[in-house]
């Protein structure tokens, strides 16, 4: 069983109409319907355009990039297919 529920976030991101999608920390944590690692608080790293991240692989496959991040307050995806 996963830790989070990514078919919130999927879904999310599937209704989008903007190029550009601004997610704060909390909207993610009300998304995955739980509290993201201290890791996303302090690392960039977390949420780097990387398959081997889960979150991120998530946004890859339906054609976003993350373009913009400031550690926890909010990062910015862009629509690019």
């Amino acid at each position: 069983m996963s830790k989070y529920n990514y078919k919130r976030l999927i879904e999310f991101l599937n209704n989008q109409v903007d190029v550009l999608v601004k997610i704060t920390y909390s909207q993610l944590e009300d998304l995955l319907e739980k509290e993201l690692p201290k890791s996303a608080y302090k690392y960039q790293a977390y949420f780097s355009n990387s398959a081997s991240h889960v979150i991120s692989a998530i946004w890859l496959e339906l054609g976003y990039t993350q373009i913009e991040l400031v550690l926890g307050e909010y990062l910015v995806l862009k629509k690019l297919k």
